[in-house]
């Protein structure tokens, strides 16, 4: 059978990538698209286009929506893919949708982290929506495809068919992850779709992927955050034997695989909820990856996971850096509201360990929370002034969003203070007032060495910042500009050292001594005082290396 996937300003979609594996594995031709990627959402593509979807973050132009129809008049699928794992993309899926069917009569699946949480809607524009883990699912439809049988009965679809929705029971889930076959990366048969063409074996300008490998060792979290799809997932299938872990034989080989495809890797991203989960998998990880592998890894962790034995662990490993979703200080909303179990010392703790360990930590906070009092960010705010200075980065803050169906969502909307659900979103935002504002610039501040406790406090007991966050934010602004690298939350210090380090590494091998011997062999024979090189030192290669 022909099939065409598609995902929705996401070039990684690890979920997708495991499906079309999937699928291929049945001997089935897959084509994946790719509309739009990461780095172009919240860009204003399709503003001012009659034939354009312009709903933030996603912007597709006319040309880009013709591209895709013509891609898919090409393929002639049989079966089309959509993959809606966001939740602020859930109005695109719905027009991409609508556009496909004016091109093809294939059968139409919606999965994805959306779907799951809201297969209500999602059956009203699909034919067939997956709820939860797909893997089984999807071979069981593909084989009565095959067969001619009927598919309305499969464990985990909702089929919509006569004007009549089957909803159907949750299987088990896979315990066997070595089971699956590895993700889909396989450069055929992958178009990205952008500027109205849609291009073959092409990334986004600025993916990671272009140097970034993402995979996946672990299915499922061990905790439930009320913000995260984790707690649906946990809600449908219980607690027991819910988190998974692939054998590291099967993660490296993975691994091996994609970097001998693509020898520009530079790191591999763990996208796990909670690296590590079991220490015995881990210290077997830690003994076999810098081998085998030997890149620099990115991995998430959790203030009660990272104990001496992990960090001890990851650090032999070759991590690069890590990051913890800390969200707020605030010990009271950590258990009421987001369900999390995070005391202040751990998490004090965790940090310190860390950084005594010279691995870069990333913290992440939540923001805009109308849960939340003074006092709960002022809690944040003191731990993360008694974190030792230097020894944290802060991802920007993220507002809080309030995703249909999930637990924080109904909780919000018994308080009376949800605010209604964003067109085409499923999602709904808090009022982001100057009192916000003025909070999500200020928990900013203490990754700064440059101000002093004693200032950052008395900001945050000032009245008139609240009513100008601008100066707040100004300030902020600042200090990033001076402190990291353009675009990112790489420190300059911290980049030098690393060139420095690389240097010398470098000026070790032979080739490089080779390379400075013969030129300062010319240097000594060539005239250097008003000649033909005398311009070279300042704007040839010596120049432009040293930045």
């Amino acid at each position: 059978m022909r099939v065409l996937l598609i995902s929705l300003f996401d070039e990684w979609c690890l979920g997708l990538r495991a499906i079309s594996s999937v699928i291929r594995t049945r001997g089935h031709q897959v084509t994946m698209a790719h509309l739009r990627g990461m780095p172009e959402m919240n860009d204003e593509a399709a503003v001012g286009d009659p034939d354009g979807y312009h709903a933030p973050p996603a912007s597709v132009t006319g040309a880009d929506f013709r591209a895709l129809l013509d891609l898919t008049a090409r393929c002639k699928p049989e079966v089309i893919g959509v993959s809606v794992s966001f939740s602020h993309l859930f109005g695109l899926a719905v027009e991409v949708t609508r556009r496909l069917r004016t091109v093809s009569d294939a059968l139409i699946v919606w999965g994805g982290a959306d779907t799951t949480a809201n297969p209500d809607l999602s059956i009203e524009h699909a034919d067939v929506v997956c709820v939860g883990e797909g893997d089984g699912a999807v071979a069981d439809l593909f084989e009565r495809l095959e067969q001619g049988l009927p598919y309305d009965d499969i464990p985990n679809l909702w089929v919509r068919k006569n004007g009549e929705i089957r909803k159907n029971d949750i299987r088990k889930l896979e315990q066997n992850l070595d089971s699956l076959p590895f993700c889909d990366f396989d450069e055929s048969d992958k178009y990205w779709i952008s500027r109205g063409r849609a291009m073959a074996q092409a990334l986004p300008d600025g993916s990671h992927l272009a140097t970034n490998f993402p995979i996946m060792a672990t299915r499922g979290c061990p905790y439930s955050c009320t913000f995260c799809c984790n707690s649906l997932y946990r809600d449908m299938y219980g607690n027991k034997d819910y988190v998974r872990v692939r054998s590291v034989e099967h993660t490296l080989r993975e691994i091996e695989q994609y970097i001998a495809a693509h020898p520009g890797t530079l790191s591999v991203e763990f996208h796990d909820d909670v690296f590590g989960v079991r220490q015995d998998w881990l210290e077997e990880f830690a003994d076999k990856y810098p081998a085998r592998v030997g890149l620099p890894f990115f991995c998430y962790t959790y203030p009660s996971i990272a104990r001496p034995e992990f960090v001890n662990a990851i650090k032999r490993a070759g991590v690069g850096f890590v990051a913890m979703g800390l969200q707020t200080g605030s010990q009271r909303i950590l258990k009421e509201v987001y369900g999390r179990n995070a005391p202040r010392d751990k998490t004090i703790q965790a940090v310190e360990r860390l950084h005594k360990a010279g691995i870069p930590v990333v913290l992440d906070l939540i923001g805009s929370n109308p849960f939340e009092t003074d006092e709960d960010r002022l809690e944040t705010l003191t731990l993360l002034l008694d974190l030792p200075k230097g020894s944290f980065i802060l991802h920007e803050t993220n507002s809080l969003a309030f995703y249909r169906n999930y637990p924080i969502t109904n909780m919000a909307a018994r308080m009376e203070c949800l605010n209604p659900f964003i067109e085409g979103r499923n999602l709904a935002m808090a009022t982001e007032s100057g009192e916000f504002r003025m909070w999500n610039a200020l928990l900013q501040l203490p990754q700064f060495a440059a101000l002093d406790r004693e200032t950052i406090l008395a900001m945050a007991h000032d009245p008139h910042l609240r009513e100008h966050p601008e100066i707040v934010e100004g300030l902020l602004k600042a200090l990033i500009e001076a402190t990291y690298i353009p675009g990112t939350r790489l420190r300059r210090r911290d980049r030098e050292e690393q060139l420095a380090s690389e240097l010398a590494r470098l000026k070790g091998s032979r080739a490089v001594r080779l390379y400075f011997g013969a030129k300062n062999w010319f240097r000594r024979m060539l005239p250097t005082r008003n000649g033909l090189f005398s311009g070279w030192r300042s704007t040839g290669p010596r120049a432009a290396t040293t930045h």
